[in-house]
């Protein structure tokens, strides 16, 4: 019996600890009551958003939002995760080096502004942002180049127009007053590389174009100033401070009919632009002094004057080559291969203010007769529109009205170029010296102005 109750106690105690082990005795149930289970409905929404808090746009999302709060390490993370999840996120690029840029890290910002551009070469937000960090950056040249291929892509790009106008501007004043300030120092060298430099942003200022020019022209650097001024030239063929530019270029090369046109040119667009005639004298004046021979020097003193000195003397006192327009045949004359006055008679010839006889010959070294030099001074008004007046009640006898150069002979008499040898004799077949004949060419200069 006692063993009996021994067995049983056992049995007790091995039940407590089968029933402590097992923990604690579950809950009474409800007979018909089923466990409570979550919706379906809740489950696919907390798997819905599972998977959109695993996508790159969900990533960039977040960062935009971190962004925004001013938190930029957050930012970029995000960011940088959006990347990682689809590398050809561009938005994402371009938020990470708007972050980077904020940050004064610009070449980290260009390395992301650069990946979206080697996805998309033609992305203008990826340009547009490069543009406006290089402004920043103070770098406008860099910067107008970005806003410059934004219209490339897109011309009508209001945004991109808009800084390259603000920019160029800019950009212009400063290198202008910069070259001022150098000018104002004397420093031409470094006033002439600033300017150039506002030049390039504003080519289409002529005004500019000119001054630069004037610049050059003062250093003496012909071929430099000659540019800017054919420059200007191909906007407005017709304003004078070009031409007048372009003139003092040639004049300081010696090069006296190219520098004689730009100067005439000028007289004729503005006849009282008192510049233009001072240069134009000047350089008649220092043609003739230059280009003169030695024998021309000798013609007042020579007892005959020659038609060689005839043709010289037209053509340098008297200017024909400014006052007559020249045949565009060239004159072919048989005997002045070697004559001093060659160039002379070869003008004369051309302009028609003398004339080579049916051989070809011209006769340089043959006197100059008292009628053949009324017959070509008459001939020279009627070329000049000019002509003299008839002649009235006058009569030599040594000048048959049969001759042909009867008419001529008293004109050029009454109006006081020539002068006759008696009250009845005109001396028709006279030579002349050579101040005489120079005498008679300045009162000819005299009255053509």
């Amino acid at each position: 019996m006692r063993d009996q109750r021994r067995h049983y106690g056992q049995m007790v105690l091995l039940i407590v600890w089968i029933a402590m082990m097992s923990g604690c005795v579950p809950p009474r149930q409800t007979p018909g009551h089923r466990p409570q289970q979550p919706s379906p409905e809740i489950d696919q929404q907390q798997r819905r958003e599972a998977r959109e808090r695993s996508t790159a746009e969900w990533a960039y999302k977040q960062g935009l939002l971190y962004l925004d709060q001013g938190n930029l390490a957050e930012a970029i993370r995000h960011f940088q995760l959006a990347i990682e999840r689809d590398a050809t996120h561009l938005r994402a690029y371009l938020s990470l080096g708007d972050v980077y840029s904020m940050q004064g890290e610009y070449l980290v910002a260009e390395s992301y502004y650069n990946n979206v551009l080697k996805y998309d070469p033609r992305s203008i937000p990826a340009y547009t942002a490069l543009g406006a960090m290089y402004q920043k950056m103070g770098n406008y040249r860099e910067a107008l180049s970005f806003y410059q291929k934004i219209l490339e892509i897109d011309p009508g790009n209001q945004l991109a127009q808009d800084e390259i106008a603000n920019i160029t501007e800019e950009l212009f004043h400063a290198h202008y007053e910069q070259g001022m300030a150098y000018q104002a120092a004397g420093q031409l060298d470094q006033a002439l590389i600033e300017f150039q430099k506002a030049h390039s942003l504003y080519s289409g200022d002529i005004e500019f174009t000119v001054e630069i020019g004037n610049l050059f022209l003062q250093q003496g650097d012909y071929m430099m100033a000659d540019g800017y001024f054919q420059q200007a030239l191909s906007q407005d063929p017709l304003y004078v401070p070009a031409l007048l530019g372009a003139g003092k270029v040639q004049l300081a090369l010696d090069h006296y009919t190219q520098a004689q046109e730009y100067f005439q040119q000028s007289a004729e667009l503005q006849p009282g632009n008192p510049e233009a005639a001072q240069f134009l004298e000047e350089t008649q004046s220092e043609q003739i002094s230059t280009a003169l021979p030695p024998q021309y020097t000798q013609i007042p003193n020579a007892a005959q004057a020659t038609r060689g000195d005839l043709a010289a003397l037209l053509i340098v006192e008297l200017r024909l080559e400014n006052r007559l327009q020249s045949a565009s045949r060239l004159a072919i004359i048989s005997d002045i291969t070697t004559h001093w006055a060659k160039p002379y008679i070869i003008k004369a010839v051309q302009l028609g203010a003398m004339q080579m006889f049916p051989d070809r010959s011209f006769l340089p070294d043959e006197p100059v007769r008292k009628g053949e030099l009324a017959f070509i001074l008459d001939n020279l008004f009627r070329q000049l529109d000019m002509p003299l007046p008839a002649a009235g009640a006058v009569s030599f006898t040594d000048v048959h009205p049969d001759n042909m150069y009867h008419d001529a002979v008293l004109r050029v008499y009454a109006a006081g170029l020539m002068n006759a040898n008696t009250d009845t004799t005109f001396g028709f077949n006279e030579s002349l010296s050579g101040q005489e004949v120079l005498n008679i060419i300045n009162r000819v200069k005299s009255m053509i102005g």
